[in-house]
């Protein structure tokens, strides 16, 4: 009893000197919240984790209904392609109850995300330490979601080429940052930096080329390089058509000068894509990122192979939903180099 209450009194004396000394009390208080301070990157990767899965389902749904509403799967093919919603009402392979649960899904999953990117920001920087690098990465989402959101509001109906260029270009952005966000960050060692943002650069021209083939309904505007040249020069290469800005008015099913064109561009820019993504990996290859170079290969072999598949089979609708969340997927894996 005497050597615990020895004790006792000896553990009183050292908290009542650590409370009088201020640097003490400090240290003290850091240890108490240090298991939070060590839980918090592992809870912002698990935020992340949620919300790259989110915007997956966003991207597919997102490129859902942007196609149905065009009239991929509408029959009958390809009369009332590009005639937009209201021409193909009833004619959808999978009717229109199909787009309302996805239009509902595409909502529910985009108001999720955005709540799940809120929830990143506050724990990266509601208390010490910050966490510098994730919180400028979520709030760059933050601000996208909400400019996303905006967009929205204009989307249903439109037949602007730059709202489906925003809404691509903006959600295949997102998904790469959250992808940056679900492991911690790379060595500066094994980086790639500039050559990696080159690369990713080259890879989103392709992707808004995608985007204004798809807008400007000129998915059936020629079949090969070939034609696509010879009808774009029969127009004298008139770019006015490309302008984001303007209604599509483009004639489906005949020939045309400005979908071949548009057509024309986005086949040509794949090559320089190609040679981008290829020596990229390679760099990535030789820093020692092996699984991912192979990983980065073997889903652009598999982007080229559905782009082939969509370009000469008359624009199947699931190898065209393929083909754009595998351009997303490619787009992240290599902002994840820089």
């Amino acid at each position: 009893d005497s050597v615990a209450r020895g004790q006792g009194v000896h553990l009183i004396c050292n908290k009542e000197a650590i409370d009088r000394n201020p640097a003490a009390r400090s240290a003290r208080l850091r240890s108490r919240r240090m298991p939070a301070t060590a839980d918090r990157p592992r809870l912002l990767r698990g935020l992340a984790w949620i919300t790259l899965l989110l915007l997956v389902a966003v991207t597919c749904l997102s490129a859902y209904l942007r196609h149905r509403a065009a009239g991929l799967g509408c029959a009958p093919w390809p009369a009332c392609f590009g005639q937009g919603e209201p021409a193909a009402a009833g004619a959808f392979l999978l009717g229109g109850q199909a787009l309302t649960w996805a239009r509902l899904a595409h909502r529910i999953s985009a108001s999720l995300a955005l709540l799940s990117v809120m929830a990143m920001v506050v724990v990266s920087f509601v208390r010490p330490p910050r966490l510098v690098r994730e919180g400028r990465l979520a709030s760059v989402l933050l601000v996208l979601a909400l400019l996303l959101a905006l967009l929205g509001w204009f989307t249903p109906g439109s037949r602007l080429p730059a709202v489906a260029l925003g809404n691509l270009l903006g959600g295949h952005a997102m998904l790469a940052l959250a992808a940056c966000l679900v492991t911690p960050p790379m060595s500066r060692e094994r980086r790639l930096g500039w050559v990696a943002l080159a690369a990713a650069g080259a890879l989103a021209a392709q992707l808004a080329g995608g985007a204004l083939v798809s807008a400007t309904h000129a998915g059936l505007a020629c079949s090969d390089l070939r034609e696509c040249f010879e009808q774009a020069r029969y127009g004298g290469f008139n770019g006015r058509a490309l302008w984001p800005g303007l209604e599509a008015t483009i004639a489906v099913g005949t020939p045309h000068a400005e979908g071949a064109l548009a057509q024309l561009l986005h086949r040509a820019g794949s090559g320089i894509a190609v040679l981008s993504i290829v020596g990229v990996a390679w760099l990535a290859h030789r820093r020692g990122r092996r699984r991912e170079a192979v990983a980065a290969l073997a889903l652009l072999a598999g982007v080229v192979t559905l782009g082939l598949v969509v370009g000469s089979t008359g624009l199947p609708l699931v190898p065209v939903l393929l083909h754009n969340l595998g351009s997303a997927g490619l787009l992240a894996l290599v902002l994840r180099w820089a």
